[in-house]
């Protein structure tokens, strides 16, 4: 009986120590999923808190409802992004690369200046949930990646690669036959009855016979016009080419000459319009000296986006990258910064230029 119980005893001690054996140990996946490092880059970790920023961005701080597949492919770009951005910025440091404070303020005068005001600015600040320090740091990543480009020798444009360029696409640098002409609109519905119509055309005919008995036409259209856009300006609609206005508006006007008037009221869906061409600009094809400046830095912005995704690739592979957080750990090809530029000056201010860091 004795021995008995003392087996029993032995079981009952030695279950709670094979237990404790069994328990499963913290891995780093565990860890990335609970707030630790989400990669190692060549022995550097990137923080949780990075990827954290940058999916709050993406999903407004949780509140955007995103289906789980494509989430899960925006948490891979986001996490390849960090590492590529990581990659480039220990070639940087590798490669000696320096920034001067200097160069990040002509940087950031001319990307303010692509918006058409400081309050526009500040409206892109907000909206934007950015601050102009972080501009700044993605400035000087752009222009330390600029550098190192330039120093591997990738962003090299030749000459005759750039009036090949302009051969090419001559119709881009191709401006169309324009006309700048002013107007008097009296508005009328184009199914509108009888009588408006006949109201309208006679005060149309009434406006017409002012400016053809020698009044100042921009006078009249400030009095009689209906298109409040124009009429301040005395009806000035400014140069358009073909294809900008309607088509019976458009085929009266580009049949008049600098100083003609339409004879007629001419009608639209807008209404009777009386039209008046005060200049033209013949069909004009820009010459090279003029645009390659242009074209140059157009086949920069295309060098260098096919040069860093190159670097990339090279840095990948001879690097040793790690994936931390579960499920993501799969290879993942190069995701693209931004869109390439298709011109230097963009009409819209983009985003700051993708980072190196």
């Amino acid at each position: 009986m004795a021995r008995r119980f003392g087996f029993m005893l032995a079981v009952v001690l030695l279950v709670p120590v094979a237990c404790r054996k069994e328990a499963p140990k913290t891995t780093e996946k565990a860890a990335a999923a609970e707030g630790g490092p989400v990669a190692r880059v060549n022995g550097k970790e990137i923080p949780r808190a990075a990827f954290d920023a940058e999916m709050n961005k993406i999903t407004q701080g949780g509140t955007r409802q995103i289906p789980e597949d494509r989430l899960r492919k925006i948490q891979e770009n986001v996490v390849n992004r960090l590492i590529e951005e990581e990659l480039l910025a220990q070639e940087i440091a590798r490669q000696g690369i320096q920034v001067t404070e200097a160069e990040i303020d002509a940087e950031f005068e001319k990307y303010r200046g692509r918006f058409k005001s400081e309050e526009q600015f500040n409206s892109y600040l907000t909206h934007g949930k950015t601050s102009i320090e972080e501009i700044r740091a993605r400035l000087r990543s752009s222009l330390a990646l600029t550098k190192l480009l330039q120093k591997l020798g990738k962003l090299d444009v030749p000459d005759e690669e750039v009036r090949q360029a302009y051969q090419t696409g001559i119709k881009m640098y191709t401006e169309p036959e324009q006309v700048q002409a002013r107007h008097i609109l009296i508005k009328v519905a184009e199914n509108a009855p009888a009588d408006q119509v006949d109201a309208a055309r006679k005060k149309a005919m009434e406006a017409l016979k002012k400016v053809r008995g020698g009044e100042d036409f921009g006078n009249v259209a400030r009095a009689m016009s209906d298109d409040a856009m124009s009429k301040e300006k005395g009806g000035d609609l400014g140069f358009f080419r073909k294809g900008v206005m309607v088509p019976k508006f458009e085929e009266a006007a580009f049949a008049l000459q600098p100083g003609e008037i339409t004879k007629e009221p001419v009608r639209t869906p807008f209404g009777f319009h009386i039209i008046q061409v005060t200049d033209r600009k013949a069909e004009r094809v820009k010459p090279f000296e003029e645009v390659q400046d242009q074209i140059r830095e157009s086949l920069r912005n295309r060098n260098t986006f096919k040069a860093r995704r190159e670097l990339v690739e090279q840095l990948r592979r001879d690097g040793k990258v790690e994936i931390l957080i579960p499920g993501l750990d799969q290879p993942a090809p190069t995701a693209a910064p931004a869109a390439a530029p298709a011109s230097p000056a963009p009409a819209t201010p983009p985003a700051p230029p993708p980072s190196a860091q």
